[in-house]
């Protein structure tokens, strides 16, 4: 699995370790994963506590990496203890290539300190194949993402300190900036020529698209399997809504920037609504540029409906 390794050693400078959704969670927790070979990978938790210590949320790996992907989780969180345990499950989506039965779910057991600063989370894991064979082990350290943001605040302004006696590159000074560093933690974004997969249980979706950043004129072409569904449409900051018809297993849902309006990039946003789930999507590309949404149409099974 490639690995963005800038990304890596800013965030672990930051955690003194080695949507996306606009929904309110308990506690969001940002870190990575330790493999055993010394591979790290980040890594990003969402959940809140429900009714007998029962947690529910998504999982984030590989964060703005090529192979991104979100997940279910589900476990109990014992406030008394520490103690915390949870499994993935249930791919949402994907920017991997790899099938949904060659993913490697995480299984935790670990200790979270919740009403501490840091928010500290930290513990083992064992990665296991659909077919129940281990495929990882490893560690995993996560802290409360408001903790990383403090920090990230920090570094920026010594940064720029530094910048005034010593001159530092412009693109690594507008990466470490707090918003530009926090975005690739916090929302979902295909790019020019990136593909993303998307799993549902639906013979039939709705999709919300409008423009996520400044109101410039955007128009964008959309087609799915190749044939226009919506064409040379401006987008503007009023929801558009269109209805798709899964006919196939896989429907590809292509999006083509035909003009990016004044400030050359396009900020779409596309938000597809499953019967049990949604999934949020920005779409940032370059004018006649394309990215697609890979729609795989899953067959339901009695215990993926367990919560």
């Amino acid at each position: 699995m490639k690995i963005n390794k800038y990304l890596i050693i800013c965030l672990f400078t930051f955690l003194n370790i080695n949507s996306q959704e606009k929904k309110q969670f308990d506690y969001e927790l940002l870190g990575a994963i330790v493999l055993d070979e010394n591979q790290l990978i980040s890594y990003k938790i969402q959940f809140n506590v429900e009714a007998n210590n029962f947690i529910q949320g998504y999982s984030l790996t590989d964060l703005d990496g090529e192979n991104e992907t979100k997940s279910y989780i589900r476990g109990y969180y014992d406030e008394k203890t520490d103690n915390i345990k949870f499994n993935e499950s249930d791919i949402l989506y994907t920017k991997s290539k790899y099938l949904p039965e060659e993913f490697c779910f995480i299984s935790f057991d670990g200790t979270f300190k919740g009403d501490s600063k840091k928010k500290l989370l930290e513990g083992e894991f064992v990665g296991i194949y659909e077919d129940k064979d281990t495929c990882a082990t490893g560690k995993i350290k996560l802290v409360g993402t408001k903790f990383v943001e403090k920090k990230v605040k920090k570094i920026y302004k010594k940064v720029k300190k530094i910048d005034k006696v010593k001159k530092i590159d412009s693109t690594v000074i507008a990466e470490l900036k707090p918003e530009n560093f926090l975005k690739k933690f916090s929302e979902t974004t295909i790019k020019s020529g990136e593909k993303v997969s998307v799993f549902v249980y639906s013979n039939k979706i709705d999709v919300d698209i409008w423009d996520f950043g400044i109101e410039d004129g955007d128009i964008i072409t959309i087609l799915q399997n190749d044939k226009p569904i919506l064409e040379n449409f401006i987008v503007t900051r009023r929801k558009k809504r269109i209805t798709l018809n899964l006919d196939k297993k896989e429907n590809s849902f292509k999006i083509i920037t035909v003009n990016s309006g004044k400030l050359k990039t396009n900020t779409t946003k596309l938000k597809l609504y499953d019967f049990r789930r949604e999934y949020e999507v920005v779409a940032n590309l370059e004018e006649g540029k394309a990215a697609i949404i890979n729609i795989v149409k899953l067959t339901v099974k009695t215990s993926s409906l367990k919560k």
